[in-house]
């Protein structure tokens, strides 16, 4: 008998050798918890309760192996004069010294107290805990005594105590652009993104030993404002983002993957190629991005459905998209399920998410075909206004339709015979473009790989470009949810 358990165990113990379950199972076991202190809350002009929950399940979402603690008071401050307060734990003597990191989204702004302020700051410098500071913290401390104001810039790593002012608080939107792409922290970041709401912080002076790694621009002062970067305060790290004063902000993928990547370098927690070290990658995983939200917005519908040309998103709030609505003509949204029937037409990632400008790039998304219906995924492709796009490559959805490609093609190019998903049921669509190869994948397996010649140029070839989805007419009926891009570093 005891033999018979011992081969079970050891035939076990190869299987999750070969899968390489075994090393992450053991690393998860092996790996002290990230212990997160999060102290937020206060003043009358953000919504702490909201950001304290989109932060914490954004993190937990996104990370395993962390442990979060959150201070949240302040609540009842809603004038200036009562942002005053000073938070319980920063009052407690080695308060700092039972974590790992500290995340700081709060807004206490008239505190006075200066030895309070430095308080907060000789903690973390005896115990050599790091912090990461989001929006508000950047302009705390202003009107404390003494030099307490110049203490705490120079752990923040920048001057800052002014935003933006004209049309405030509906300022309008700002594009953020990276300036250190191959940051282990920004690898994680779209190389542009044009937030949903406004409020940029202007940074009076970025001290000489921070490294920006973001910013954005300035219509007001006419120049560019750091909106992202790292710092070293005597021997620990500070990462610090100026966005988050509204919640859609705050609690964006793109922001929340900036967050988590911040927090885990911060820690020492963070590999040179943007992912979590070993036992810390929670299900999500960082740098994934949602591309469609609870409308159509971002998105292009071919076929005439809309003027398109008549707004532009860089000008203001207007988004050339069908009608900023939840159905288009082939395209419309029942709840999260993006439904595509009717006649033959396109619809073209146009949003935040770089322009649609994607080189190097991972594409996940759910879909479900109905008996004789296909789609298609197009990638690295621009709009157009009828028929097949030029540019790009077509990644087939068919299971059952006679006379298509199956599902895995990349049409034209590389073919398969069978597809490996049935009509009726829910499967995952994976697409990885890396350099001059492609990848395809079927719930987890490869279906499909493919390297461009090197000779192969012209409109259907890799270069870069957007996310395009088909709709093929004829009685198909085909539906998508999830539709989510992870960027990859690009070949230059």
């Amino acid at each position: 008998m005891n033999t018979i358990i011992n081969k079970k165990k050891l035939l076990s113990i190869l299987t999750l050798i070969l899968s390489g379950s075994l090393m992450q199972y053991a690393a998860a076991q092996n790996t002290d918890p990230l212990k997160i202190l999060m102290i937020t809350g206060g003043g009358p002009w953000h919504d702490y309760a909201t950001q304290k929950d989109q932060i914490k399940d954004g993190l937990l979402e996104r990370l395993s192996n962390i442990e979060i603690t959150t201070d949240y008071e302040g609540a009842d401050t809603l004038t200036m004069e009562s942002t005053d307060f000073q938070f319980s734990r920063h009052l407690e003597d080695d308060w700092a010294a039972e974590f790992d990191v500290v995340i700081y989204n709060h807004c206490n702004l008239q505190v006075k107290d200066e030895a309070y302020v430095k308080g907060i700051i000789a903690e973390h410098v005896k115990h050599q805990v790091p912090a990461v500071m989001l929006h508000c913290p950047i302009h705390l401390y202003q009107y404390a005594r003494g030099d307490a104001a110049d203490e705490w810039w120079d752990f923040t790593g920048a001057v800052s105590y002014v935003h933006e002012k004209q049309n405030h608080p509906n300022t309008p939107p700002y594009t953020i652009e990276v300036l250190e792409p191959h940051h282990q922290i920004m690898k994680n970041y779209p190389r542009s993104w044009r937030t949903p709401a406004g409020e940029l912080y202007l940074i009076v002076d970025l001290h000489d030993d921070a490294t920006p790694l973001s910013h954005a621009y300035s219509v007001e002062t006419n120049s560019y404002s750091e909106t992202a970067w790292i710092n070293e305060y005597q021997g620990l790290r500070v990462f610090t983002s100026s966005l988050g004063h509204h919640n859609v902000s705050m609690g964006s993928d793109v922001n929340l993957n900036l967050i988590a990547s911040g927090v885990l370098w911060a820690a020492g927690k963070l590999e040179e190629d943007g992912s979590p070290a070993l036992g810390y990658e929670g299900d999500r995983g960082l740098g994934w991005i949602s591309l469609l939200d609870d409308s159509l917005n971002g998105w292009i519908e071919s076929g005439g459905v809309v003027d398109w040309t008549a707004g532009s998103w860089y000008g203001g709030m207007t988004w050339p998209t069908a009608d900023n609505a939840l159905a288009g003509e082939s395209f419309r949204l029942d709840g999260d399920t993006l439904i595509v029937e009717g006649g033959k037409r396109n619809l073209f990632y146009d949003g935040r998410i770089a322009g649609g400008y994607f080189e190097n790039f991972e594409f996940k998304v759910d879909v479900y075909t109905h008996p004789g219906s296909a789609a298609g995924v197009y990638f690295h492709t621009r709009y157009e206004e009828e028929g097949t796009p030029a540019f790009g490559y077509e990644a087939q959805i068919n299971a059952s339709r006679a006379g298509e490609s199956k599902t895995g093609s990349l049409v034209g190019a590389s073919e398969v015979n069978t597809a490996s998903h049935g009509d009726n049921e829910w499967f995952n669509y994976h697409i990885k473009v890396d350099g001059k190869k492609v990848t395809v994948k079927v719930n987890g397996e490869t279906v499909n790989e493919f390297t461009e010649p090197a000779d192969v140029d012209g409109p259907a070839s890799l270069h870069r470009g957007t996310i395009g989805l088909e709709s093929v007419g004829s009685n198909s009926r085909v539906f998508f949810r999830n539709p989510m891009i992870r960027l990859l570093p690009d070949n230059n």
